[in-house]
């Protein structure tokens, strides 16, 4: 009666382990040596994710029957020149900290979490140096007027069910303040089907006074994959209205080493004068050593002027750095 009783409890307890369909430890790791200059004066320096943010985090879902499925997901951005945490919107897990649920009719995400807006600029940033230090888009070219939320806290973002290639989302953030209203809304419409991707997003920041429309595009043509990404930002009167253009090229050279360039243009305009310029471009590579490691060099260069065509900062950075996955 006894072993009976203990093996009905090893069983029971089995079949709540494989109930859970899955808990992930995971991470990256990225860090760079490089020389960093800003108004004449240069720097040498290590310098934190220089393709990507390091960051550490959890994630899993569980199977609840039918092709329903209940997930979460904890991340937390890190410095490892410092071993400190790199606070994204001030929090600790400011990355993603969210749960939800998914199946036949999409995915529902309620907590922090990026916005839909945000897919739709990562299409025109897909390649190595396009979303990372080297990027003139993320690095004085973009958001002169005041740039997009990422991420957004108090979040429901729901992402429809891929239909033949055609996929989409819808974001609502919640009010975080009582003196102004700092809702966010956003929608994303694309196409994705082979070596083709391409989509519409749209997102509306009430406190900021911000609206922003993004149209990107991605294309692989195997012997190299290119990347275009036009954003508008309509703004306050006092902060007026911005126009931003990216353009991007990715060629592989055998199976491990990956070269790309890419080059962003802005233009702040307000009282419809225009009271700020800025362009800039970059050169990259990357070496795959393995599925989970790479090395990579890049070089960023950026100029920002004023209406009257004045320099008011530039930049460049040049370095060399690695990335790890796990």
């Amino acid at each position: 009666m006894k072993k009976s009783f203990i093996t009905l409890a090893v069983l029971a307890a089995t079949g709540a382990a494989m109930a859970q369909s899955s808990v992930t430890l995971y991470g990256r790791a990225d860090l760079g040596v490089g020389s960093e200059k800003v108004k004449g004066k240069s720097t040498t320096s290590m310098f934190n994710g220089g393709l990507t943010t390091s960051r550490w985090g959890v994630r899993g879902s569980e199977d609840l029957g039918g092709g329903l499925k209940a997930n979460f997901q904890f991340e937390q951005g890190l410095r490892l020149t410092t071993g400190e945490i790199a606070k994204s919107g001030g929090t600790e897990f400011g990355r993603q900290a969210h749960v939800g649920l998914s199946g036949g009719f999409g995915k529902v995400t309620l907590g922090r979490t990026t916005t839909v807006y945000d897919d739709a600029r990562a299409v025109a940033v897909s390649f190595s140096v396009f979303d990372s230090s080297f990027t003139p888009a993320n690095n004085g070219v973009f958001g002169s007027g005041g740039d997009y939320a990422s991420r957004a806290s108090s979040q429901i973002r729901y992402d429809m069910p891929n239909l033949g290639g055609v996929y989409g989302g819808l974001t609502y953030a919640f009010d975080q303040k009582a003196d102004v209203d700092s809702t966010i809304t956003g929608l994303l419409l694309g196409y994705k089907n082979g070596p083709m991707n391409f989509a519409l997003g749209y997102q509306n920041q009430k406190e900021a006074a911000d609206k922003y429309l993004q149209l990107a595009g991605a294309y692989d043509l195997g012997i190299a994959a290119l990347a275009v990404g036009y954003n508008t930002r309509s703004g306050s009167d006092a902060k007026g209205d911005d126009t931003e253009l990216t353009l991007g090229v990715e060629v592989p050279v055998g199976a491990a080493v990956k070269l790309s360039a890419g080059y962003a243009t802005s233009k702040t305009e307000v009282g419809n004068a225009t009271s700020s310029k800025a362009s800039g471009f970059a050169l990259g590579a990357t070496y795959t050593m393995s599925k989970r490691t790479r090395l990579y060099a890049g070089y960023r260069d950026v100029e920002v002027k004023d209406g009257s065509g004045k320099v008011k900062s530039d930049g460049s950075l040049l370095g060399l750095g690695v990335r790890h996955d796990f």
